[in-house]
């Protein structure tokens, strides 16, 4: 399912009680790209990629400028980092969406449902109505 990106806050605040350190955040680089990126449901030149998690999968879907990039990743808890497995670019936004969907339909039809609904509004949201 697709996780939204937490708002961005004006740095000049400072901190609040319960934000993380300054200094851990630049280690994670998405807990960075959470910063800069905003969750309001509006079109922006650089949003965030879909991300769809199944088990120890991750599906992280972005349009780069000339192509819709699918890459698959997968957690590795021994070493503590996840391992790209797959990276895969294609023209169309419905040959990437095509792909996407066709692995979750190994995890059932109604999973595969709920990626296609989370998708859909993405995809809406940042890229315009189709």
């Amino acid at each position: 399912m697709a996780q939204p990106v937490p708002p961005t806050r004006d740095p000049s605040h400072g901190p609040r009680d319960g934000d993380p350190d300054p200094d851990s955040i630049g280690a994670d680089p998405t807990a960075a790209a959470g910063r800069r990126r905003s969750a309001a449901p509006h079109r922006d030149a650089d949003p965030a990629p879909f991300a769809w998690q199944h088990g120890h999968r991750l599906f992280l879907l972005e349009r780069d400028r000339l192509a819709w990039v699918l890459a698959e990743l997968r957690f590795d808890a021994e070493s503590c980092h996840y391992l790209e497995l797959h990276r895969a670019r294609y023209r169309w936004p419905r040959e990437a969406a095509g792909s996407l969907l066709g692995r979750a339909l190994s995890a059932g039809n109604a999973l595969a449902d709920t990626l296609a609904s989370d998708l859909t509004a993405w995809i809406d949201a940042h890229h315009g109505k189709r």
